[in-house]
């Protein structure tokens, strides 16, 4: 019997027991494939399973939980909340500084080594691409700077040409908005605040050079960092605190979505567990394969979970390497279009220097929240939104940093190579070219108009062309799926998660995810779940 044959038939011969009210089953079959493990392999039936904690399964949790369904969520990351584990900052990292890893993973300036464990911070290294991810119950919200952009409508119109783009905008991107509780800052404030210097520095030089200038809407509660600028509360956002995590003020998922969820009584949290593969059973019902992990990442437990109905949001890069990965080990059946039409959202970095004598710098502390973001999107020619970022390093630097989102001219594509066990990114220099011509603009003039130079120790001579925090696509709504996330070719099984945006949306990509999610998960519960 060949492992394939093996799963299957273990996980329909004991699925019958579960359906008789047993609730757990130990078995003395070592792992298929490998048969040096000791620990015994536990097989459990869940009637809906999620995998991934992120924006697009926090609301289908939720909406699930509402209709009094059970639902099991599998996070390969930590439950921070309930851990005990604190988030550690930017410059004094510590557990939560990456996953798994010896040294520090920042986009720069990785000079610390770390214990290894399982962190929030995750980074995968392609040959011309770096890609950060969150780990843990809550999934990328952990880490990002909560920047909660609305796309334009004509480029979602775009984008997406068979959604009713009317409706996303009059329904869901409200309620996603409202759900994610996204907010603005103060005028006064900002005006005030000694730690968003960077910020008007940065809104000033672009007006003089001739950008149009935006605030932007973040979840990050700056009623509470108002409190902690008056040290009336324990500071997190103006300690240094985001890409490893916050401790207090942002309104990640675990404090939103998923939180609403888990008061329903309905919700089942898994944390360190990390699904390997899927596999379809003859009766179309699927069995995950599953590693329980430690937070040093090693194997403590293996587990077989059957279920009928299995809702993948494991994320761009996490759902696309399930589904290659189990067409690869178990012949799952996939839609010729899975891997296709992938983007980094446009996504390139830069940064200028100028004479700090004559600007006065950015100031010694910064906030590591953005709220501040130029708006060249309407430019024929060379289109783009860049986030005024901060660069909290203690110092009163003459650097400001920018995170530019372009439009996307060419899609990558994602393969998993069986040989090698890991997943291949079809991505280079010729992807980015366009986001580069755009960014050597965008500097020399503001340059011209404000004087400095590119900032050449910051990424490759000034250049991020291989930092992605937003990747996209590979699994795109209405080519790889229906137009409501039902994965061709399957019953019951459905993704929902960034992997459905086809490569950009030209704007922080969060609030999208969690509309479509909002979208894709009305019709579902209707249809699939009555």
């Amino acid at each position: 019997m060949n492992r394939k044959e093996f799963i299957q038939t273990g996980s329909l011969g004991v699925a019958a027991l579960f359906f008789l009210g047993s609730s757990s089953l130990f078995g003395n079959t070592p792992h298929p494939g490998n048969q040096n493990r000791e620990n015994k392999t536990i097989i459990l039936q869940k009637d809906t399973v999620i995998i991934g904690s992120g924006y697009g399964g926090s609301v289908a949790a939720l909406r699930l939980c509402e209709k009094n369904i059970p639902v099991t969520l599998l996070e390969m990351g930590l439950n921070w909340e309930k851990s005990g584990e604190k988030f550690s900052t930017m410059i004094n990292p510590g557990h939560s500084a990456a996953w798994l890893k010896s040294k520090t993973i920042a986009p720069f300036f990785n000079l610390f080594s770390l214990e290894k464990f399982t962190g929030a911070l995750d980074r995968l290294d392609f040959e011309h691409i770096k890609i950060w991810l969150g780990r843990g119950v809550g999934g990328g919200s952990l880490v990002n700077g909560g920047m909660a952009v609305t796309p334009k409508k004509e480029y979602f119109r775009e984008i997406f040409p068979t959604l009713d783009t009317e409706k996303f905008y009059s329904t869901y991107f409200p309620l996603a908005n409202k759900e994610l509780k996204t907010n603005v800052a103060s005028e006064e404030f900002l005006e005030d605040c000694d730690f968003y210097k960077f910020t008007r520095v940065g809104e000033e030089e672009a007006k003089k050079a001739g950008f149009k200038t935006v605030c932007v809407p973040n979840v990050y509660d700056f009623k509470y960092m108002e409190k902690e600028y008056k040290n009336e509360v324990p500071r997190s956002a103006l300690a240094g605190e985001v890409i490893y995590g916050n401790n207090h003020g942002k309104n990640s998922l675990d404090k939103t979505y998923l939180k609403k969820a888990s008061d329903t009584g309905n919700l089942e949290i898994l944390d360190l567990h990390q699904v390997n593969y899927i596999t379809q059973n003859p009766d179309k019902t699927y069995s995950l394969d599953v590693s329980v992990i430690n937070t040093k990442g090693e194997e403590i437990q293996h587990k077989i979970i059957n279920t009928k109905k299995l809702i993948l949001s494991a994320g761009t890069m996490g759902s696309n390497e399930l589904l290659l990965k189990s067409n690869a080990k178990t012949q799952f059946p996939i839609d010729e279009n899975v891997g296709k039409e992938w983007g980094n959202n446009g996504n390139f970095m830069t940064g200028r220097n100028w004479v700090k004598a004559f600007s006065g710098g950015t100031g010694f502390q910064q906030s590591t929240i953005p709220v501040g973001g130029i708006d060249h999107w309407e430019d024929e020619k060379k289109p783009f939104f860049v986030e005024i970022a901060p660069l909290p390093m203690g110092m009163n630097v003459a650097t400001s940093l920018y995170l530019m989102v372009n439009k996307l001219k060419k899609f990558g594509d994602v393969k998993y190579d069986l040989k090698t066990d890991k997943l291949q990114l079809n991505w280079n220099e010729s992807h980015t070219e366009h986001m580069k011509d755009n960014a050597k603009y965008f500097l020399r003039t503001m340059n011209k108009a404000n004087g400095g130079t590119r900032s050449h120790l910051l990424f490759d001579n000034g250049f991020g062309a291989d930092v992605c925090y937003h990747p996209l696509g590979g699994i795109v709504l209405g080519k790889a799926t229906d137009n409501f996330g039902r994965l061709n070719g399957h019953e019951n099984f459905y993704v929902v998660d960034g992997s459905l945006i086809p490569g950009t949306i030209g704007v922080n990509p969060f609030i999208t995810i969690t509309a479509l999610a909002e979208y894709c998960m009305e019709e579902i519960l209707e249809k699939d779940f009555s």
